[in-house]
């Protein structure tokens, strides 16, 4: 399922993997973005307290817009709501002086 930024007229900005249809989206494990100091921004599950585990429906005349979020964001999120394994977008350099031992 893919995943986007939704920017509600009301100004809510919300991430959630989607479908969508002519005149609705359904979003499924929604999250608000949350700006934070130092230009940080933290994801908190949203109407985490209903039960819409098979999605929300939201009209599409409510989307101001819906744009993909840069990949460190879409990370941020897959962790946070703990959806499957997340591979860290660089890559890890290994040293040849390290030795693996066994006692």
């Amino acid at each position: 399922m893919n995943v986007k930024l939704f920017r509600l007229n009301s100004g809510e900005e919300i991430m959630a993997r989607f479908t969508e249809n002519d005149s609705t989206y359904t979003l499924k494990d929604p999250a608000v973005l949350i700006p934070m100091e130092r230009g940080q921004i933290g994801i908190m599950p949203w109407l985490m307290y209903t039960k819409a585990a098979s999605g929300l429906e939201i009209k599409k005349s409510f989307v101001a817009f819906a744009v993909e979020p840069v990949d460190e964001l879409k990370e941020q999120y897959d962790a946070t709501l703990n959806k499957g394994i997340v591979a860290p977008s660089k890559s890890v350099k290994s040293s040849p002086s390290l030795k693996l031992t066994m006692d």
